[in-house]
């Protein structure tokens, strides 16, 4: 019997959250996605593009925080699809799904101090797809450097209920 768990792609579609890259896959050995005991973990995302990385390099104190919120789009697109991918992967029933943690990682110059400013893009994003279920916990964290010299790295960490197939 094929599932028809394709209520988190809708959601995604009606908010206009685009899918910047067909699915996704990692860049080395390790899994996009990991789902286990009612959680899904999703590796740390890029905001990365058929294109590539969306604007390389350091996030500097000078620039306008707004300056960045495509690269956030992008990355954060890049967390919800994968999620997307996992739910419509998944052999059980999805009921429901919930934002519980979120780690920013900013590829910054030494100035830099808002951290917190530059995943509030994130978090609203999130908030404005699962709603009440999308408050989470979050961490933001400078760093001297990230893969492929990403400005942004984002991992999350979600719930999801389901029915057994065998349950009604």
């Amino acid at each position: 019997m094929k599932l028809m768990n394709d209520f988190f792609e809708n959601k995604l579609n009606e908010c206009n959250i685009k899918r910047y890259l067909p699915r996704n896959s990692s860049l080395a050995n390790y899994l996009p996605f990991v789902f286990s005991n009612n959680f899904v973990f999703i590796s740390g995302q890029l905001p990365i593009t058929t294109n590539g990385i969306e604007s390389p390099g350091k996030i500097k104190k000078k620039i306008r925080l707004s300056e960045y919120r495509k690269v956030m789009e992008i990355t954060t697109s890049n967390l919800l699809w994968n999620l997307n991918d996992c739910i419509k992967d998944s052999k059980k029933k999805i009921i429901n799904v919930k934002c519980c943690s979120i780690k920013g990682y900013f590829n910054c110059d030494q100035e830099f101090d808002d951290h917190s400013s530059l995943l509030n893009f994130t978090s609203d994003y999130i908030i404005k797809v699962l709603g009440i279920n999308g408050k989470h916990s979050r961490v933001a964290i400078g760093v001297s450097s990230l893969p492929k010299n990403s400005p942004v790295e984002i991992e999350g960490i979600f719930s999801i209920s389901y029915i057994n197939q065998n349950e009604n």
